[in-house]
């Protein structure tokens, strides 16, 4: 019933999108004005010919955007969860990160602050500070932007210092579960031709969340964070401009609340379990842009370096001793990464019957894991610690699983693509990519003697598009384009049985559709698109009948394909915008494949040692009996394709004689999905709707605002997402939306 009213509501729309700001109003600018970086060039939303969504920071300032989980919803197809540890698992049209708690692997969308790739997707977990607007491109990235991915890109693009004026802004919100954040930022000019940016935040708030198992109760989801940024702008000349770009990031959280989907407490807020989740951060960002004007093309350069570090601790039976029958405690899951980047670009300049970019990129990472993990049934036996350089002659008895591990990753990928304007209205797009990475690394399991690992994977990918102006408000495209996403190595599969130690790269070949129009003179935007995709070699996760020993694995086919549209419209004499996003994603692996199903392992397991087949756990024939319970995926439909996701909002700009007052309510929809590739009946995730309301009041002549933001109105406990852990205790767990939450905000500008 609720996809047939989004359905008609759209339908009810699909003449129209949005328009141009009223003049004497205070109307904020529309989100799809956006200027946006494609294939290394600033261009307008409307005139890129593929599915891009700008997100503006106004839009992300009434909604309550801080998180990277809080953009489900306004996006077509975009879909962010978190994983059993920190990790956060990104999906565009059904394709993204398959691989939680494995951070040797690459995510199949890539993240990128202010154009730099971020390599570790534990960096999600940073938040949104002073953004001007986000770039999600959906689709495969495999030209002339960034590293290569399958699924898209999310590219943070943050505010930059402006020359000559001294301004600033401070905010304060505060609201229920003890919300408090604080922000401040300055634009300071020093002499015509450079600036400087300064903004510090600090966010905090109590957990959503309550572990019943702990004594004295045990709060998860809370927020310690602080974030900060300096960026420095030099204008050398006319042509030469210099942007360095400084963020440091500090957590120290509680974990994420994840509830067991057997929980006794039918409370979704309230989890059982015994063991406290804890999550630190710290993460540095620095990047310099250089752009420059020669004759006749522009010369680009991004220099990033990055630092994390980053330690968690997690029950990961999702229960205490008495419910689960013993207990599985992470107790330490350490990660650092440092890394350097390089991407430059020489590109003409717009206009010509011939444009062209050339460029490249390089990317150097090291990266180091540690992990102890300890199971039982004596609670007096649990450890906390285990130090890195314990003797191996004293491991306990009831570490179940612990890893040290490093990794070197090297990659470099030239570019070239041009484009040819045959005639006015008509574009024809060609590129190409040469993508090559190498792997290698030592890794040890249960303090073995460590195990050198190496292994390089090259793909050539790149595009073919044509797009076609009706007239000045249409337009039309069609493109073809490969997507790669790197391979790797599986550290903990040393010992396996079936998971390879090495991973292939995955490729999909994409064919997109899509129209990008202005209606009703300019006063309704309407922009869609149909796609199909073909994958060889879907990574996904992969177990293992050796418990422990799973990774990552390559399915050999997948075909994914979906519709999508955006549209706004301005009615009322432009005091009303409606708006509308919807996305309607399908799949199949359309060949016979054999999977291990961890849950049908531990079943068949327990079967062979109560019936005699097997003497002993962790015998020979109990890898048999797990291995023996594979099932066949052909037909089923691959993780994360909601048959229909999107929202509806409608925001009112009323006009006082002393200010406008701006009202916004919008319902965020996700439908039924699949969480795993064997489309069980606990792989079923139920759909949601949630209701989010702002309410707005700037005064004319004044220098402040005040606003407040109702998010999940309704206070619904609805699933986000579910994870079903192949690595340890096999637990099926939820993560919960956020409750409702109302934060009071003001703003002072100076």
């Amino acid at each position: 019933m609720i996809q047939s009213a989004l359905l008609s509501i759209f339908c009810s729309t699909s003449v129209a999108f949005a328009a141009e700001d009223a003049e004497d109003k205070k109307v904020p600018d529309d989100v799809e004005t956006v200027t946006i970086t494609v294939d290394q060039r600033r261009v307008n939303l409307q005139d890129a010919p593929l599915s891009v969504t700008a997100v503006n920071g106004e839009l992300m300032e009434q909604a309550n955007i801080t998180d990277a989980t809080d953009l489900n919803g306004y996006v077509p197809g975009l879909q962010i969860n978190k994983s059993g540890g920190s990790e956060r698992m990104v999906s565009i049209r059904g394709v993204g990160s398959q691989t939680p708690e494995n951070f040797f692997s690459n995510p199949g969308v890539s993240f990128h602050m202010d154009g730099a790739y971020i390599t570790n997707n534990i960096a999600l977990n940073m938040g949104f500070l002073d953004v001007e607007h986000i770039e999600v491109q959906r689709g495969p990235q495999g030209t002339a932007f960034g590293a290569a991915s399958t699924g898209g890109t999310l590219n943070v693009i943050s505010k930059k210092p402006v020359l000559g004026e001294f301004f600033g802004e401070v905010q304060a919100g505060f609201g229920n579960y003890n919300y408090n954040q604080g922000q401040v930022a300055v634009n300071l000019p020093l002499g015509d031709d450079f600036a400087i940016r300064a903004v510090a935040q600090t966010t905090s708030h109590d957990g959503y969340a309550e572990s019943n198992g702990i004594p004295g109760g045990y709060e998860l989801d809370d927020a310690n964070n602080d974030n900060s940024r300096v960026s420095a702008k030099w204008q050398a000349s006319d042509d030469l401009s210099v942007v360095f770009i400084a963020q440091h990031y500090d957590a120290h959280n509680n974990g994420a609340a994840l509830k067991a989907i057997d929980d006794p407490n039918s409370d979704p807020r309230v989890v059982s379990q015994d063991f406290p989740a804890k999550f630190d951060m710290t993460m540095d960002v620095t990047s310099a842009i250089v752009t420059w004007q020669l004759s006749g093309m522009t010369f680009k350069s991004i220099t990033s370096y990055q630092n994390m570090d980053h330690a968690q601790s997690f029950d990961a039976d999702r229960s205490t001793i008495d419910n689960f029958g013993g207990y599985d405690h992470v107790t330490t899951w350490a990660t650092s990464a440092e890394t350097v980047m390089q991407e430059i670009s020489l590109s003409s300049d717009p206009g010509r019957f011939f444009e062209w970019v050339i460029g490249g990129i390089y990317l150097n990472s090291n990266s180091d894991q540690y992990v102890n993990e300890y199971a039982g049934t004596d609670p007096d036996d649990v450890t906390s610690v285990l130090p890195a350089d314990t003797d191996p002659s004293s491991l306990p008895a009831n570490l179940s699983y612990a890893e040290n591990s490093s990794l070197e990753r090297t990659s470099w990928a030239p570019f070239l693509q041009g484009t040819l304007n045959v005639t006015d209205d008509m574009q024809i797009i060609a590129g190409i990519r040469y993508n090559d990475d190498s792997f290698e690394g030592l890794s040890s399991t249960y303090y073995a003697t460590p195990s050198p690992k190496k292994f390089d994977t090259d793909e050539v990918t790149g595009k073919v598009a044509v797009n076609y102006t009706l007239s000045s408000n249409n337009m039309v495209y069609t493109s073809l384009s490969r997507g790669y996403k790197p391979g790797g190595i599986n550290s903990g599969a040393v010992n396996a049985m079936v998971v390879s130690t090495t991973i292939e790269p995955e490729i999909v070949d994409a064919f997109e559709v899509g129209s990008k129009n202005q209606l009703l003179d300019n006063k309704l935007k309407l922009n869609v698109s149909a796609f199909y995709y073909k994958y060889k070699d879907m990574q996904y996760i992969q177990e293992d009948p050796i418990p422990y020993s799973g990774g990552l694995g390559n399915i050999p086919e997948a075909n994914i394909w979906g519709i999508e549209a955006e549209a706004s419209w301005w009615l009322f004499n432009d005091s009303v915008q409606l708006g509308i996003n919807a996305t309607s994603l399908h799949g199949e692996y359309p060949m016979e494949y054999y999977a291990l199903d961890r849950r049908e392992a531990d079943a068949a397991g327990a079967a062979a040692l109560a019936n005699g087949d097997a003497p002993y756990a962790w015998s020979y024939e109990w890898f048999v009996a797990r291995g023996s319970a594979t099932v066949n995926v052909e037909g089923n439909t691959p993780p994360n394709l909601p048959k229909l996701a999107g929202g509806i909002n409608a925001t009112w700009f009323g006009e006082l004689e002393d200010g406008l007052i701006t009202a916004r309510i919008e319902y965020l929809y996700r439908g039924d999905y699949s969480a795993r590739i064997f489309s069980t009946d606990v792989d079923q995730v139920n759909s949601y709707g949630l209701v989010n309301m702002f309410l707005q009041y700037e005064p004319d002549d004044a220098n402040w605002k005040a606003w407040i933001t109702a998010t999940n109105l309704t206070d619904k406990a609805a699933i986000a997402g579910r994870f079903v852990d192949p690595y340890g205790s096999g637990v099926v767990s939820d993560e919960y939306v956020a409750p409702r939450q109302v934060i009071a905000n003001f703003s002072y500008n100076f």
